[in-house]
């Protein structure tokens, strides 16, 4: 095993938005928040790289007008939802002292990742990525995988992949990468020491 992959998304970076909007709503809207943005067709465009946050704004607004503050609001500040996992930060940082080589491949919006590349510092350790925006396929899609594999012309049975979508993981063992499932705040130290990575 020379590679290992990693999602983003409750992987190494938070996301758990009932919490955070737990600060400013009642639990009803927090519901129909969640909904109206975060199972979205806007959300899923967000992801493809089709839509820009200006447009799901102004669409979603036109389709629930009696939440038109709460959706600018959560959608301006959505990324402030996203806060490192600390102890999957320090893996990453044995991972690269012990040589593997480490990459990105990730479900989200062109103009988040940016920002959070600007933010974190940890985002450099890695030799490369594929991020959904940016080539207008999203997980589980296996073209995406196929994407990251030729690009940094990477032997599938050579890398290991990361992801909270148990999906996902399935899409990448159809292409013999190997896969670690991992729910949110599960122990990854573990499951990397139990295949000998660690």
């Amino acid at each position: 095993m020379k590679n290992i992959i990693f999602d983003i998304g409750n992987v190494l970076l938070s996301f758990q938005p009932e919490q955070y909007l737990k600060k400013y709503y009642t639990s009803s809207q927090i519901g129909d928040l969640m909904t109206i943005i975060f199972s979205s067709d806007e959300w899923v465009e967000l992801d493809m790289g089709t839509l820009l946050m200006h447009g799901a704004i102004d669409s979603l607004v036109h389709k629930h007008p009696h939440y038109h503050d709460e959706i600018i609001f959560v959608l301006e500040h959505w990324t402030e939802m996203l806060t490192t996992i600390d102890k999957n930060i320090e893996i990453v940082k044995e991972l690269k002292r012990k040589g593997y080589s480490l990459y990105l491949l990730s479900n989200f919006h062109l103009e988040a990742i940016q920002k959070m590349y600007k933010k974190y510092r940890f985002f450099d350790l890695f030799d490369g990525g594929v991020i959904s925006a940016e080539e207008n396929i999203v997980k589980p899609d296996e073209k995406i995988y196929q994407i990251l594999l030729d690009r940094y012309h990477l032997k599938a049975e050579e890398c290991l992949f990361i992801d909270d979508s148990l999906g996902n993981i399935h899409a990448a063992q159809r292409l013999h990468i190997k896969g670690i499932h991992l729910p949110y705040l599960a122990n990854l130290k573990e499951e990397l020491k139990a295949i000998d990575i660690l």
